[in-house]
């Protein structure tokens, strides 16, 4: 199949190696290549302890969200986020979003 308007190829570029779970497609648009990155988000466990609106939290920052962009998607204030995110660690013992998101993440 030649590359034309929008057509995808199937196949990573050759340069690019991709990692366990990455998955690398190419886009061609007119006579421009673009690589696409994309992996799947990882799958959560929540403890009985949080309440529904803090699984969403969590859910928001397993995607990459910041407090900001969560507070805009909930329609919350920012601050409301950032006491919410306090209260998720103080529960479950995390400091940080890297160490929520390790202990919640199953494979």
């Amino acid at each position: 199949m030649t590359p034309g308007p929008m057509s995808r190829n199937a196949a990573p570029a050759a340069a690019l190696a991709a990692p366990r779970a990455l998955e690398v497609e190419t886009l061609r648009v007119d006579d421009e290549e673009i690589i696409v990155l994309s992996y799947a988000l990882p799958r959560l466990t929540f403890p009985a302890q949080l309440t529904p609106a803090e699984q969403q939290i969590v859910q928001h920052i397993a995607a990459g969200s910041s407090n900001a962009e969560i507070a805009a998607a909930r329609g919350t204030s920012g601050r409301t986020v950032a006491n919410q995110l306090a209260n998720i660690f103080r529960k479950l013992k995390v400091s940080g979003r890297a160490e929520l998101l390790a202990l919640l993440t199953t494979q």
